[in-house]
């Protein structure tokens, strides 16, 4: 079939600005990594804007790696409490998504309208300090964990998904003499791979990328997640005194450990989006029709 002239082009504006898009989203960690890869000669020679390194330097990787020995650590314990904050999160959300989508439950619509409202009225920062306090969980790694483990808004996702799985497999599984459980740990969840993976992702960046909670429940440096030891970094622009007290050497410009740091600490989610992106694009194409 010929396409019109315009269609031609609409076809070409929509190029254009999606184009534009692309750029202004990729351009800024283009920057990044070519900063983190750019010997600082060359960095001060360009004025501070440069998009293609005329030198490959590894400089600022090698230091952070050789001596950032409070790095790793900061790294392992944001690796620890992303896998038990998801599994937890996981837990929590699909068990109350899977009541609320059952019709039958008593005060089900009461019981809903109180989740909903914990995603719009909120105690505030101080009453949940003073909660965290008193509970003895300050400058834990559990707190960092728990704080974020339950999202209303993820699970009314999750609730819808489950309400449109035909209700025939239920019923005849629970025929057949499953139990609630069974029905839901070897049917409901299979069949939710795309929704569970969706909200999995969403609770994974959150976790991967939380410095704030860090920031008010920790103090101790050695159970400090990774994005408090980069914020501490960009924000001071220098690095914090244990990695200086574990060098050996004099360390290099910070700007460039700035960035090397940010592609460090971002690369895990980089690398693990393409392997998920087709159950996440199934997971929130339900919650945007079904929701």
């Amino acid at each position: 079939m010929k396409t019109t002239w315009n269609e031609n082009v609409f076809v070409g504006l929509n190029y254009t600005i999606l184009t534009i898009i692309t750029l202004i989203i990729v351009l800024p960690f283009w920057y990044v990594l070519v900063v983190s890869v750019t010997p600082y000669t060359d960095f001060i020679d360009s004025n501070g804007f440069i998009l293609f390194p005329k030198q490959f330097s590894l400089e600022y990787y090698r230091y952070l790696l050789q001596e950032g020995s409070m790095l790793y650590k900061a790294y392992g314990t944001t690796i620890r409490n992303t896998a038990g904050g998801v599994a937890l999160a996981l837990l929590l959300t699909t068990t109350a998504a899977y009541a609320l989508a059952e019709k039958r439950l008593p005060g089900r619509r009461w019981i809903l309208l109180f989740f909903v409202l914990t995603m719009f009225f909120r105690g505030g920062t101080i009453p949940l300090y003073i909660t965290v306090k008193q509970l003895g969980l300050l400058n834990t790694n559990i707190v960092l964990i728990l704080i974020m483990a339950f999202s209303a808004f993820l699970m009314v996702i999750m609730k819808t998904f489950f309400e449109s799985l035909p209700e025939s497999l239920r019923e005849s599984a629970s025929i057949d003499g499953a139990s609630e459980f069974r029905i839901f740990w070897q049917i409901v969840l299979p069949l939710s791979r795309p929704a569970l993976t969706t909200i999995g992702l969403m609770y994974m960046v959150t976790y991967w990328n939380d410095f704030f909670n860090a920031l008010l429940y920790v103090s101790d440096w050695h159970k400090a997640p990774v994005q408090l030891v980069l914020r501490t970094i960009i924000a001071n622009s220098s690095l914090p005194p244990e990695l200086l007290e574990a060098a050996g050497t004099t360390p290099p410009p910070t700007i460039g450990i700035q960035m090397a740091c940010i592609i460090i600490v971002a690369l895990p989610m980089l690398v693990l989006y393409p392997f998920v992106q087709k159950y996440f694009q199934q997971g929130m194409m339900v919650g945007s029709i079904k929701g």
